[in-house]
């Protein structure tokens, strides 16, 4: 017997035995999206604020991290709150469904249930900064 032949065979009785057994419950794992991981960084002057355009395969959460703030000159790490937010781009602005007012830690600080399409993540500077930072958001999206 061929090797093809020999192949549908072997479906041909494992489907069949299969179908033999109604006494067994039919058992599907969900599947999850994968979800990817990505990095915002830039730099924001005082009152500033930037934002970065996404897209979401499937609906699911967005989950924001503001991992860094650090002086645009030095380096140097600033104890300073941003607004992270989460939304849909408008034209050339990202107006935030959700958003919190966090200071730099490596520890999720914003959580959005987003659906399908395009999203957007909005840093902005909230009155503190004096000269122009640094930031970088860590986020997982599907």
């Amino acid at each position: 017997m061929s090797p093809l032949r020999l192949a549908g065979a072997l479906a041909l009785s494992v489907v069949a035995a299969a179908c033999g057994n109604n006494d067994a419950p039919l058992v599907t794992s969900p599947t999850a999206a994968t979800l990817k991981n990505a990095q915002f960084t830039g730099v924001i002057d005082p009152g500033g604020r930037r934002y970065y355009s996404f897209t979401l395969s499937t609906s699911g959460n967005v989950v924001a991290t503001l991992a860094s703030v650090t002086n645009a000159d030095t380096g140097a790490p600033l104890p300073i709150p941003l607004r992270l937010g989460i939304g849909r781009p408008q034209g050339t602005e990202c107006p935030p469904t959700s958003a919190v007012t966090v200071a730099a830690a490596l520890q999720p600080q914003l959580t959005e249930l987003t659906p399908e399409g395009v999203s957007c993540l909005d840093v902005a500077d909230v009155g503190s900064a004096t000269t122009p930072i640094r930031f970088s958001v860590r986020f997982t999206y599907p």
